[in-house]
């Protein structure tokens, strides 16, 4: 009634036809085949959770919603004990000791960054160990932190549980307060065995996604509605079995993509099946689950009473419901029966799995199953037991999960502007959407002060960035502009600030708004608005209005704005990244798309999701392109030259750790703002992730790159759309001390000959170049001159403070006469040698 976008249902409460039929979940139970007494049944003494999916952005109003209908002494929110894990027990047992945090760091840093692991595991690893048995300060710290670990450490508002009770909290439960929240002191599992009725309202950002985009959608076409699409759209199904989800609900992992191409989904059962054999247990039978669905004539069974229950899965057991039936159909177990022993076999309880096990065979007898066969099969349910998903779940969010699709195959812009507006902050899922769109054909475009909304819009043009988007510019400062707006779009920056100073405009918020490009539309460049609107914002700060004194003393509305040239494209993308985390209006990667799409390298955002079916590890080998938006060199113990370079895409930033050895043959390269590709091994030790980087090389721009003749130099370097492929090669790029291509020379410290004056017939050969250092700013104009007339021959460089030569494998050079003239006035016709490969002639 209050529009908040509601899930379909969710675990085992969408098995409930009253809940079905008054509106509570959507998915039909008698159609979908689910079982009521999944949720509820008399032969079970606890309440059923009933769990409820609700808009991200409008949860709390359900929380309030529920505490004023049922009162404040009925309602409370369910408290949970955050624990001790590996890391921050050591970390906190050596604060406690007051031990260098130095040599706690150095220890915790060395447990991996695994999920629920424990200091046991951790001393598994040889480095840790090492460190454990060298002294005894080591020792007792991390003794002491096993002798912690696992214990509560503090207290928080559970994610979702809320407690709802016919008499006041009091009687049944203490509280306690967490700011202005008030909790139980019962964890979820107490509450439960108290036998209270606890609901879960999630928080799913997909139901605002979902929500959205109708919206958007019914601003053209009024009478839209999730109801009216029909359930078997084929471009939608083969839309999700291309593996084309990013950004679908449930289907965006690399290892689930991976699973739908091969499973090719064809119907609503087939997504629900994938989402529920897609996790840990299950997985293990997805190659035969395939080669049964591959089967011509079906799957045999050794039971006859199976194949009712287990032809819509291939044969394997999937859900929970499917072991109910199995109990009720061959043992003659009741439904509610066989939910309380599903459930007790479910946490291994050995005295109830010993005395069913009995009872399952005698009733399986009973109805002509061989022995055998009743003990071969109650073991496979007790297995599957361990992980078994319910059908309902799996139905509610397959639902949700089709609806995504469905949307971004018939309404794409309008999807991703949704999604887009769904992850504000999240630069690197941003960016991820953002880099799709372009590879759709979908341009996104930089915010507008006539034409944006609080959050990204789609339309002819292509999805506009929104005023949200901008960094210091608040939410009540938005809608100030919006309704403002309605009166008439603003035709000038004097005429913006006139309308809307005062109240929350702000100089930070008006700067911002002029850096990110949402006043590039109000008949001046960024440099003019930037010169005039402090001066003005005081104008009209004072108590100014329309016919005051403006900059230049005249009593008038416009103004004359100073005549300043225009910012250059990349000083305008740098502010654009400042105030909205990424480039706005393009990304200075987009003169490289051909060239880096060819390299088919990983998204930098997807480098943090080492725990992702999929994803990226420690230790992967990975190529990424970006452009260098930072450097800073530093000096090893052995005074050894490295540097720490920052690369970013349009997905996010990465740095690139350079070592000693690999620095002077990439030095051309690390110019800021240059575009280049690199590959190498991922650190992820830390609580940060970085590149280990093996090489790198310059991107082509797109006018230049000639995909027909491109071979990609790092086809073995990397990880490739989540694959990992064959080990990293090492860098072809050496340093010496004197090359055995050299010619003689009588001085090794000045090596360089003077210039040859014959011509240059056939380009192939090595041209030697002296230069001043690796990063003298020469280096950079060399390299742009190799770029524009690249060939077959090959670039030497010799170091004239290192006294080193560098045999630079990313440049190559087509040698002519004129190349060559080009190269000497450069650098001097002294510091350049070209030395031609000779031509055996044929016998």
């Amino acid at each position: 009634a209050h529009g908040i976008p509601t899930g379909p249902g969710r675990g085992s409460g969408a098995g409930s036809l009253i809940a079905y039929l008054i509106g509570i979940t959507e998915v039909d139970p008698v159609r979908t085949g689910l079982l009521f007494e999944s949720f509820l049944n008399p032969e079970r003494v606890s309440m059923p959770d009933f769990d409820i999916d609700f808009c991200d952005r409008r949860r709390d109003e359900v929380i309030a919603y529920v505490t004023e209908k049922y009162g404040r002494d009925h309602v409370c929110q369910i408290v949970t004990f955050g624990t001790l894990a590996a890391r921050a027990a050591v970390r906190d047992v050596g604060r406690a000791l007051g031990m260098p945090l130095g040599e706690v760091d150095a220890v915790a840093k060395l447990i991996p960054r695994e999920l629920k692991i424990t200091l046991s595991q951790a001393l598994k690893s040889r480095e840790l160990k090492e460190l454990y048995d060298s002294g005894a300060t080591v020792k007792r710290l991390i003794d002491l932190a096993a002798s912690v670990e696992g214990m509560p450490r503090n207290l928080s508002t559970h994610a979702a549980g809320v407690v709802i009770t016919d008499k006041p909290l009091t009687e049944y439960l203490p509280l306690t307060r967490s700011g202005d929240v008030v909790l139980t002191q019962y964890d979820m599992d107490t509450v439960a065995r108290l036998g209270l009725l606890k609901f879960d309202f999630l928080a799913l950002r997909y139901l605002t996604v979902i929500d959205d985009t109708v919206q958007l959608v019914r601003e053209h076409i009024p009478g839209f509605s999730l109801r009216d699409i029909p359930p078997d759209d084929e471009q939608t199904y083969a839309l999700i079995s291309a593996g084309r989800t990013d950004g679908m609900f449930q289907l965006e992992s690399a290892g689930m993509r991976q699973l739908l191409m091969s499973f090719k989904p064809k119907c609503l059962s087939d997504i629900m099946t994938a989402i529920a054999l897609f996790r840990p247990g299950p997985m293990d039978s997805i190659d035969k689950y395939l080669q049964n669905r591959g089967k011509e004539g079906g799957v045999s069974y050794p039971i006859e009473g199976l194949a009712p229950i287990l032809d819509e899965t291939c044969g394997y057991i999937v859900y929970q419901e499917q072991v109910m039936e199995i109990f009720r159909a061959i043992a003659g177990y009741s439904y509610g029966k066989a939910d309380v022993v599903r459930r007790a076999i479910s946490k291994k309880k050995a005295d109830v799995i010993q005395r069913e096990r009995s009872n399952f065979v005698r009733g399986a007898m009973e109805r002509g199953v061989e022995k055998e066969k009743a003990l071969a099969l109650f073991e496979d349910m007790t297995d599957f037991a361990n992980y078994g998903f319910k059908k309902s779940h799996a139905a509610a969010y397959a639902l949700l999960s089709y609806q995504s699709a469905y949307l971004k195959t018939h309404y794409t812009a309008y999807y991703y502007a949704s999604l887009l507006t769904s992850v504000l902050g999240n630069l690197g899922k941003m960016g991820e959407y953002i880099g799709e769109c372009a590879k759709m054909g979908i341009p996104t475009l930089p915010p507008d002060i006539n034409r944006s909304r609080a959050h990204f819009v789609a339309g002819p043009e292509g999805i506009r960035f929104g005023l949200a988007a901008i960094k210091n510019v608040g939410s009540s400062f938005i809608k100030r502009i919006l309704t403002e707006r309605e009166q008439g779009p603003f035709e000038s920056l004097y005429d913006f600030l006139r309308r809307v100073s005062g109240g929350d405009a702000n100089k930070r918020a008006v700067e911002s708004l002029i850096r990110s490009g949402a006043m590039d539309g109000l008949g001046a460049n960024r440099a003019q608005l930037l010169a005039c609107y402090d001066e003005l914002m005081d104008q009209f700060s004072g108590g100014g209005v329309q016919g005051q004194m403006d900059l230049f003393g005249t009593e008038q509305v416009g103004f004359t704005y100073p005549a300043l040239p225009d910012f250059s494209t990349r000083d305008k993308l740098r502010m654009e990244r400042e105030v909205c985390g990424m480039s706005a209006s393009g990304h200075l990667l987009d003169d490289y798309t051909a060239h880096s799409n060819a390299l088919n390298p990983v998204a930098i955002s997807s480098l943090t999701s080492s725990g992702e079916e999929g994803g990226c590890g420690d230790g992967d080998a990975v190529v990424i392109c970006g452009c260098v938006t930072g450097r800073v060199d530093k000096t090893t113990k052995n005074g050894d030259a490295m540097a720490f370079v920052t690369l970013e895409d349009r997905s996010g930033a990465l740095e690139v750790v350079i070592f000693p050895k690999v620095l002077p043959s990439v030095m051309p390269l690390l110019q800021i703002d240059r575009a280049v590709a690199a590959s190498g091994r991922l650190s992820m030790r830390d609580d940060s992730v970085k590149l280990l980087l093996d090489r790198m090389l310059p991107l082509i721009p797109d006018g230049r790159f000639h995909p027909e003749s491109f071979q990609n130099p790092f086809a073995s370097d990397g990880k490739q759309q989540g694959r990992s492929v064959a080990p990293h090669r090492p860098i072809p790029i050496e340093s010496k001390s004197v090359p055995s291509a050299l010619p003689h020379q009588s001085h090794s410290c000045d090596p360089v000959a003077s210039p040859p004056q014959a011509s240059v017939p056939g380009g192939k050969g090595t041209v030697y170049l002296r230069i001043p250092s690796l990063d003298d700013p020469l280096v950079r104009k060399v390299t742009l001159l190799c770029e524009i007339f690249e060939g077959e021959g090959q670039v030497v460089l010799y170091d004239m403070r290192d006294k080193k030569y560098s045999k630079a494998s990313h440049l190559s050079l087509g040698v002519t006469d004129f190349v060559l003239g080009e190269l000497r006035t450069l650098l001097g016709a002294e510091n350049v040698v070209w030395k031609e490969t000779k031509q055996e002639k044929p016998l």
